[in-house]
């Protein structure tokens, strides 16, 4: 009863052991090359990008995590917005990101579809806001690893802030 199914086996075991390594090559091979130069996670808005003026800092948009805000401008009273975001010593959390969604939050949970990404949260770096961020709505820090949203700020204009 075993020797009929080892004499099957053995050509498919044969088989197997010389086309797997092919089939690997051909799909490394085959693949998408990684895109150097550009990144969906950028920081900035194109290359020297900067929002040197200070504009406002608020800590109470993020109760949960202690996160404060920084509001920052490409030029002093003018120009696009960007945030700044700082946590906590002790905050951390895997490959988590920063969204933008205009409105005001209700009950949140899960990412809206209108949510739009600004970049990881990786302080200090200014994460520009969208140009019609002016009417309000406010950031939500996604965990991408954990796949759930860890915390959501209080809605803000940054025309108010």
């Amino acid at each position: 009863m075993i020797r009929p199914l080892r004499q099957r086996h053995r050509p498919i075991v044969s088989l197997l052991a010389a086309l797997l390594p092919v089939t690997l090559a051909v799909a490394v091979a085959a693949r998408k090359p990684f895109p150097a130069g550009a990144s969906f996670l950028s920081n900035s808005t194109g290359p020297g990008a900067r929002f040197p003026a200070f504009a406002r800092e608020r800590d109470d948009l993020f109760t949960a995590t202690g996160t404060r805000v920084r509001l920052l401008r490409e030029s002093p009273g003018a120009g696009r917005f960007a945030v700044e975001l700082l946590g906590a010593k002790d905050f951390a959390k895997p490959d988590l990101l920063v969204y933008w969604v205009e409105g005001i939050p209700s009950g949140i949970a899960r990412l809206p579809e209108n949510a739009r990404l600004l970049g990881a949260f990786n302080p200090p770096a200014a994460l520009p806001l969208p140009p019609d961020a002016g009417r309000g709505g406010y950031l939500v820090l996604y965990s991408l690893a954990d796949q759930m949203i860890v915390e959501v700020s209080k809605p803000f204009a940054p025309g108010k802030l």
